[in-house]
């Protein structure tokens, strides 16, 4: 990753290109994976499952330009600037669209091997086994993503952000996936220099001339600040330019960021 930019007021954002309710649903089942029978990811004939495995099907772990990162609640919008940027040549991943392949696996493996039929019942021990692995597994995920990504976008709303008023106003996310995402950010490793990047797509591109709620729990962590903000606003004008490439769009990017880059 090179570098994280918060857009603080995201609910105002409209794509500044008109794009169908069809077209967001079908965004929504391109990102699906099916799980395949919990037998297909046994190690040999024991009963332990391949976690390698699963995570490789779920979570492919995929080259992209721009992780964004986001509440549940926002995610039809989300898509639709996913899908402006996409029109703009850049390869673009939803946190949200990996959730439902975890509520899915854990529901299997739930199904599988914590619940009880005598009783019709799930054992709370085994479930709380069953969460930490299907969620270890997407957290695990999640990270490879945002380091493998040029641009960390967290999308700012009421439903991902709250302020706590006092001497100081100070902000607050609910969701544990969005604070694991902002804290990640904080620590991972940055690119030396953006132009080394910059300089891997420009040869890239020459070659080609030639990828449920939740949370019932309201806990409330203080929200970490990333490298830089932009309005919706501004997003939205960078978006209705016309660009060459992608190494065009990360430029004008980094320019309104910080002129320096």
């Amino acid at each position: 990753m090179f570098l994280s930019v918060e857009v603080t007021d995201f609910h105002n954002f409209s794509s500044p290109e008109y794009i169908y309710n069809f077209e967001v649903e079908q965004y929504k089942s391109k990102e699906e994976n099916a799980l395949n029978d919990l037998s297909d990811y046994l190690l040999d004939s024991s009963s332990t499952l391949d976690g390698d495995e699963i995570q490789k099907h779920l979570f492919p772990n995929k080259e992209v330009d721009i992780f964004l990162s986001h509440s549940h609640a926002d995610a039809d919008n989300v898509i639709r600037l996913a899908i402006a940027l996409e029109r703009k040549g850049l390869n673009v991943f939803i946190d949200s669209c990996v959730w439902g392949n975890a509520f899915d696996l854990l529901k299997d493996i739930d199904n599988k091997y914590c619940y009880d039929s005598s009783t019709n019942t799930y054992s709370y021990e085994k479930r709380n086994r069953s969460t930490s692995h299907a969620y270890m597994m997407l957290n695990t995920a999640l990270h490879k993503m945002i380091d493998n990504c040029e641009v960390f976008l967290f999308l700012g709303t009421p439903n991902s952000v709250s302020v706590r008023q006092g001497i100081e106003d100070q902000e607050l996310v609910n969701s544990p996936w969005i604070l694991s995402e902002l804290a990640l950010v904080q620590h991972i490793r940055r690119k030396t220099s953006y132009k080394q990047k910059l300089k891997s797509l420009t040869e890239s591109l020459g070659m080609e001339a030639q990828q449920p709620v939740m949370d019932s729990l309201d806990v409330a962590y203080t929200k970490p600040d990333l490298d830089h903000k932009i309005t919706s606003t501004a997003l939205t004008n960078l978006l209705q330019q016309n660009y060459s490439n992608k190494v065009d769009v990360f430029e004008r990017l980094y320019r309104h960021l910080n002129p320096w880059y």
